[in-house]
């Protein structure tokens, strides 16, 4: 019996072993399925990236002529981390990147023309530039493109708030409101 127990043994062991095996080869072809589904992915940002950087590019050089680079289709094949990596593409981003953060900078800096008002000077100057009654979500727009900074999460509510406060405003429908004409035309503050 010692012998058919060991043969018993064997047999279930082997059963188990082929199972475990099975499993794993599913799992790897579950696994290269992935990583092929992650390189397509990977050549789709690729040129997405090549497309906007070159985009940029124009956008921020025009005076510049710019050879788009002729990339391969597929990406290089990876070399072992432990080789050091020279990466142009890299560079070249960090060029578009700072040259953007600069035009980001100089439209902010331009944008300064409210910086100093509180809500109902910059919306006298609104309304009276307008000429006109405005719904409170083109003041808004329009003081934003001034440079109004607004603060706290509800930004409409607070200028909305602000303007039925205020003498100088006189809601004229349902959100929009004009300069009330009895308001002094001379004063802003």
């Amino acid at each position: 019996m010692t012998e058919d127990t060991a043969i018993a043994t064997l047999q279930r062991s082997l059963t188990e072993a082929r199972e475990a095996k099975r499993k794993i080869q599913g799992r790897l072809i579950d696994l290269e399925a992935e990583v092929e589904s992650l390189r397509s992915q990977l050549i789709t940002f690729n040129d997405l990236i090549e497309q906007t950087e070159g985009a940029l590019r124009r956008a921020l050089f025009p005076s510049e002529r710019h050879a788009e680079p002729s990339l391969p289709s597929r990406p290089p094949v990876e070399p072992p981390a432990s080789v050091p990596r020279y990466n142009v593409g890299a560079f070249q981003s960090l060029e578009i990147e700072k040259e953007v953060a600069t035009h980001q900078l100089s439209e902010q800096a331009s944008n300064v023309r409210f910086n100093d008002f509180r809500i109902p000077q910059a919306a006298t100057i609104v309304l009276r530039e307008a000429g006109q009654p405005l719904h409170v979500s083109e003041i808004y727009r329009r003081m934003a493109d001034g440079g109004f900074e607004f603060r706290g999460q509800h930004q409409l509510i607070t200028l909305a708030v602000s303007l039925s406060r205020s003498k100088r405003f006189r809601k004229v429908s349902p959100g929009t409101f004009e300069l009330d004409p009895r308001y002094s035309a001379g004063q802003v503050a």
